[in-house]
C-alpha cells in the first residue's frame, strides 16, 4: 500500500512538472505576442533528407534574431534548456530547413523555438514525418477480399512480443494489435500492474495502453511493428481494442486529453513503423457503440469511456497538429444491447424501449445507424491528408442465436446490407465462435446457410426472406 501511494504521488508530481514546463512555454509565448505558425510541416524528400518548413504570421521577438530546430520525443513537449539544436537560422516568416534523416527521427518530431528570457520557447507544433511511406521496401499491393469475413481466419489479435512469430508465419490480412500487460517494457507507466490500485476512478482492466513515453518501449515497439509489415501478410493493423474504453486499453485515470494525447504518440510510432515498411498497409484506431451519449464528470461511466466521436474529434486534433498521416477507423456495430438480436423489435428485451431510443437518437451505433460514423469522417477537418475520408472496416460483429435462429439469420443479412450499402466501409469482420448462455454467436440451420450465401451469386435468394421476418419492404426502414 505504501509503495502505491509513492507511485500514485510520483506520477502526480511529474504530471504537475509537465504542466508547469508546457506552462511557462505558453506564458512565454504570450509574452513575445506571437501567435504559434500558421503552418509547419516535417517531409522526408529523400531517403537521407528531411524538409522542415514552416509559415510564421509575424517575425517572433527573441533574445538573439535566431530561429532553433529541435528533435523531441514523442512524450515531448516543451524544450528543456540543455537542449541542443539540430538546425538554426536568422528569423524568417518561411523558414526552411535541411537535417540528415536517421532511422530514430522516425519516431521523433522537430519543433521549432526561439530563445527568450533565457527559455526555449516553441512557436510552432512539433512535427512528426509524414510520408514514412517513402522509405518502404516491403511494399505489397493490397489484396482483394470480399467483404465478409471471419476472425480467427484473416484476422487475428496479435498480442506485442508475445504471438509475432505465429503471425509472420500465418496468413492473415487483419491484426488487431494488443497488450496483456505481461511486458512491462511496452506497457503505459500509467498502465503497468503495480499502480492498479492508486487509480483514483478503478475500471477492470482487460487489456493495457501501449508505451510510447519511454525510450526503451518506443524502440521495442517500432522494431516488433516494422517486422511484422515487413515479413507478414497484414496490411490492415488495428492498434488497440475499442481504445475509447479504459477496460480495453487501461491507463490509470488522469483525464480524457491525457489519455487519448498518451494514445496518440503509440499510434504514431506504430503508423511510422508500419508504412515505412508497407507503403500500401493501414492503420486503424479502433472505438465501441458509445457515440455521442455525453456523460457528465461525475457519472461512473464517464471514467469507463469517452464517446466514440468525441474520441475521434480529439485524437484528430492532435494528430493534424503535429502533422497530418492516413488514420482508419475500425468499429464494433453488435445491436444494442449485444444479447438482444431481434432489434426490429425490442418488446422482449429488458429496457428495450430504452435500447431502441439510445440507437434513434444517434447515442449509441450499431450496424442500423452506420451512417453517423462516415457521415462524420466526411467532415472536412477530418479528411486524410489526399483530401478523402477515413476508411472503415468494422472489425468485430457477433449476433446472438438466443432469439432463435431465424431471428440470429435476419439480422445477420441486414449486418451485410448495412456495410454493403455503406461506401466507406470495406469490410464486415464476423466473431462466429463465441459461446455464452446470452451471447452465442454460433450458427447453424437457416443462419448458416444465408452466411454462406453473403458475397455470394445465391445472396439476393435470401433478401426477401430476410424482409419478410423483421417485417420491412426497404431496407432503409431500419438501415440509415
Amino acid at each position: 500500500m505504501k509503495k502505491t501511494k509513492r507511485l500514485r504521488k510520483t506520477y502526480l508530481l511529474l504530471s504537475i512538472l509537465l504542466i508547469f514546463i508546457v506552462g511557462i512555454q505558453v506564458n512565454a509565448a504570450k509574452a513575445l505576442n506571437t501567435a504559434f505558425a500558421t503552418s509547419a510541416k516535417s517531409v522526408l524528400v529523400d531517403r537521407a533528407t528531411i524538409s522542415y518548413t514552416a509559415v510564421l504570421p509575424e517575425l517572433p521577438a527573441s533574445d538573439d534574431g535566431i530561429l532553433y530546430l529541435y528533435e523531441m520525443q514523442p512524450y515531448e513537449y516543451a524544450v528543456a534548456l540543455t537542449a541542443t539544436p539540430v538546425a538554426s537560422a536568422p528569423a524568417s516568416l518561411t523558414p526552411v530547413f535541411s537535417v540528415p534523416f536517421t532511422e530514430s527521427r522516425l519516431y521523433t518530431k522537430l519543433g521549432l523555438a526561439v530563445k527568450s528570457a533565457g527559455q526555449n520557447v516553441l512557436i510552432a507544433n512539433p512535427q512528426y514525418i509524414i510520408n514514412p511511406e517513402l522509405l518502404a521496401t516491403h511494399t505489397r499491393a493490397r489484396q482483394v477480399r470480399p467483404l465478409k469475413s471471419e476472425q480467427g481466419k484473416d484476422f487475428c489479435n496479435l498480442y506485442m512480443s508475445e504471438n509475432l512469430p505465429g503471425v509472420l508465419a500465418g496468413r492473415y490480412t487483419t491484426a488487431q494489435i494488443m497488450n496483456n500487460g505481461t511486458n512491462q517494457t511496452i506497457t503505459n507507466p500509467y498502465s503497468r500492474k503495480g499502480i492498479i490500485g492508486a487509480d483514483t476512478h478503478p475500471v477492470q482492466p482487460r487489456h493495457y495502453m501501449l508505451n510510447a513515453s519511454e525510450p526503451a518501449a518506443i524502440t521495442a515497439i517500432a522494431r516488433d511493428l516494422s517486422n511484422c509489415a515487413a515479413n507478414s501478410t497484414i496490411e490492415n493493423f488495428i492498434l488497440g481494442n475499442e481504445v475509447n474504453v479504459r477496460t480495453w486499453n487501461y491507463m490509470m485515470w488522469t483525464d480524457w486529453d491525457s489519455y487519448i494525447r498518451e494514445y496518440a504518440q503509440v499510434f504514431r510510432v506504430a503508423y511510422n513503423a508500419i508504412k515505412s515498411q508497407n507503403a500500401n498497409a493501414r492503420v486503424f484506431i479502433c472505438i465501441d457503440q458509445n457515440w455521442d451519449r455525453n456523460r457528465a464528470p461525475g457519472n461512473k461511466e464517464y471514467y469507463e469511456y469517452i464517446d466514440g466521436k468525441d474520441f475521434i474529434a480529439k485524437f484528430n486534433a492532435l494528430i493534424a497538429s503535429e502533422g497530418n498521416i492516413d488514420w482508419n477507423v475500425a468499429q464494433h456495430p453488435y445491436p444494442v444491447p449485444l444479447t438482444y438480436s431481434k432489434f426490429w423489435d425490442m418488446s422482449g428485451c429488458k429496457d428495450g424501449a430504452y435500447m431502441a431510443a439510445q440507437v434513434n437518437s444517434g447515442k449509441m451505433m450499431t450496424f442500423q445507424n452506420l451512417s453517423l460514423l462516415s457521415t462524420y469522417l466526411m467532415s472536412p477537418e477530418l479528411l486524410s491528408p489526399n483530401g478523402t475520408p477515413r476508411r472503415i472496416i468494422l472489425s468485430e460483429i457477433g449476433l446472438t442465436n438466443a432469439q432463435g435462429v431465424d431471428v440470429q439469420a435476419a439480422a445477420l443479412y441486414a449486418s451485410y446490407v448495412a456495410a454493403k450499402s455503406n461506401p466507406l466501409v470495406d469490410e464486415i469482420i464476423y466473431l462466429l465462435a463465441y459461446s455464452e448462455p446470452m451471447v452465442d454467436t454460433r450458427l447453424s440451420g437457416q443462419a448458416q446457410q444465408v452466411y454462406n450465401s453473403l458475397g455470394t451469386a445465391s445472396e439476393a435468394t435470401y433478401d426477401a426472406w430476410a424482409k419478410a421476418v423483421i417485417g420491412i419492404s426497404d431496407w432503409s426502414q431500419v438501415i440509415r
